[in-house]
């Protein structure tokens, strides 16, 4: 192998000159800038109605499904919807139709358009600002079984490819007046058109929204980029949000002298995307609470909760407000259930194997098990509810006073329901093994589901046990509610987080499971057979903070006696 400086003496004999090496640099740049004229041209307003066109008739199979249902197939009323939209589609990707801003504009449009509908045309999901909510608050773990090889194909066919078109157009620009008033003589009769559209058959078009909510809620992508906005305009204002004290006056009411009575340990377990037609406990026909039917427990049948998402409901259920008076901010600026029973204090602690405890315990101990990557209960960054349980008994042993514990379950969290269980709790076969529910049947789905119910009863049953077995030193109970409940494929839905406005009830119904010991009953004069007897009267999210503390003897300003189930059946004698 010939050395540097003979390397170089043959370089310097090249037969190859300068002036050689300068027309071929000119010959390649003629060849690219040849390439470059096949790039398509186009004005800027054309690219512009391109967008819309592509983004109205392609982007939105959802809307257009819903359309047709709605409207009962009156073609001429679909007819004028189509034009009106159309109309308003151009105005408004017109609007952006100015160099530099015209390229990034409508990439970003059909990046957006092209993930909502699938999402929305896949699960039959309605992107508002909560969903949107809990799609900010996932994890790497969560968010990994909705992008699936099928989603990145979708993204590539209809968003990557239209983009790289775009990218590639080689817009002709007009100076900036003339710019400015063509898109005017655009934007102006499509608004016109867009109005006479809607005045044309406005009684039709006002009476089917008004009865039909969620029908131009799946307009994509303006309604979902106008819930993003109006998401991170509220996320700004909520930056300056001081924390206001609630229940400062909290004391715990002694039935007993001080130092006579046993310690109450009360926990907590919020479930995970429960549905209550799906428990056997409530009347369905498997075997999904095997363990939870030998138990001495009190089944609540018609409870609602306070949202369709965890990032709503579990705020939601642990402060004062009711489902009516919630929202983020209020929960944001008010201290919780957890705050006012600290406040009392009683010894309050919160484990997390789902996303975080969305803020609810930010000032007191918490632990998330879902990051501790133990190996015999995690893998893939999610671990089985198990983890919960592990480490119970030795807290158990330690309390020495009133506390609550608080385990947040993942539950049946979806699309992956197949991983919420080990596979001895495989009972319902076959079951769906993929977070594609395109390759599964919905008899697979609902089995999948189902194990990973008979999964929890399992660790709820778990929890009773360790609970009862230390009713020598702790008066203790347990309390579990689901979050929310789960569309498995009912007129189209899926996963969950549909406007509660018009929310199925397979998403708001869920699972209320009450445990007390004897002793508790005893010590509190609580009526099992009371409780019992009232099991099938409306309950909701809302009882839990009045019911918590009214179970715990906590005497506060905040507590309301009409929201405790424990309330009107307090009589001294246990059963």
């Amino acid at each position: 192998m010939p050395g540097f400086p003979d390397a170089f003496r043959s370089l310097s004999a090249s037969p190859f000159t300068a002036s050689d090496l300068s027309i071929h640099a000119r010959k390649e740049a003629g060849l690219f800038k040849t390439l470059l004229n096949f790039r398509p041209r186009m004005r800027s307003e054309w690219l512009s109605v391109l967008t819309a066109v592509y983004l109205l008739l392609f982007m939105n199979g959802t809307f257009w499904a819903k359309s047709s249902v709605y409207l009962k197939g009156d073609g001429l009323t679909l007819f004028a919807l189509g034009i009106g939209l159309l109309a308003a589609f151009i105005a408004l990707i017109v609007t952006f139709s100015a160099k530099y801003l015209i390229k990034p504009a409508l990439i970003l449009l059909i990046f957006a358009g092209v993930a909502g509908a699938w999402f929305m045309d896949r699960f039959g999901i309605i992107i508002d600002g909560e969903m949107i909510r809990n799609a900010m608050e996932t994890n790497q773990a969560e968010a990994g079984h909705l992008i699936t090889s099928a989603f990145i194909l979708h993204m590539v066919l209809f968003g990557i490819l239209p983009s790289l078109f775009i990218a590639a157009v080689d817009i002709e620009h007009r100076p900036i007046l003339k710019k400015v008033a063509v898109n005017m003589m655009i934007i102006l009769p499509c608004l016109v058109v867009f109005g006479l559209a809607g005045l044309s058959n406005s009684g039709t078009f006002i009476f089917n929204i008004r009865q039909h909510r969620d029908w131009f809620r799946t307009l994509n992508p303006v309604f979902p980029m106008a819930s993003a906005a109006g998401f991170f305009i509220g996320e700004s204002k909520e930056q300056t949000i001081v924390v206001q004290p609630l229940g400062t006056d909290a004391k715990v009411v002694e039935e007993a002298a001080a130092g006579h009575r046993k310690p109450r340990v009360t926990v907590v377990v919020v479930g995970e995307t429960a549905r209550a037609m799906n428990f056997q406990l409530g009347g369905y026909q498997r075997e999904t609470n095997p363990e939870l039917s030998k138990r001495d427990i009190v089944y609540f049948t018609d409870t609602s909760s306070c949202g369709t998402a965890t990032a709503v409901s579990v705020p939601c259920m642990f402060s004062v407000f009711g489902r009516t008076d919630y929202s983020h901010a209020k929960a944001m600026a008010t201290e919780d259930l957890m705050d006012v029973l600290a406040h009392a204090g009683i010894k309050t602690e919160w484990w997390d194997n789902n996303t975080g405890d969305k803020h609810v315990a930010d000032r007191i101990r918490k632990t998330d098990f879902f990051k501790s990557n133990d190996p015999r209960f995690c893998s893939g960054g999610e671990c089985l509810d198990q983890i919960l349980v592990d480490g119970l008994d030795t807290w158990l042993d330690k309390v020495d006073g009133d506390a609550v514990l608080v385990l947040h379950q993942l539950g049946n969290h979806g699309p992956a329901y197949y991983l919420r269980y080990p596979s001895e709790f495989g009972k319902f076969l076959p079951d769906c093994r993929s977070v594609d529910f395109d390759t599964c049947t919905p008899e697979t789905i609902t089995n999948a589901y189902d194990n990973a119910l008979l999964y929890t009863d399992h660790i709820l049953s778990e929890v009773i046990d360790k609970l009862g077995s230390h009713g020598d030193r702790l008066d203790t109970a347990m309390i579990y509610m689901s979050d929310h409940g789960e569309s498995l494929g009912e007129n189209g839905l899926y996963l969950h987080g549909a406007p509660y406005l018009f929310a199925p009830k397979e998403q708001t119904h869920v699972p209320f499971v009450l445990w007390t010991s004897p002793g508790l009953r005893l010590a509190t004069g609580i009526d099992k057979p009371c409780l019992s007897a009232k099991a099938d009267e409306p309950h909701s999210h809302d009882n839990l903070f009045h019911s918590v503390l009214g179970l715990m003897r906590v005497k506060t300003s905040v507590y309301d006696p009409a929201l405790d189930i424990f309330a009107a059946c307090r009589s001294g004698v246990s059963s």
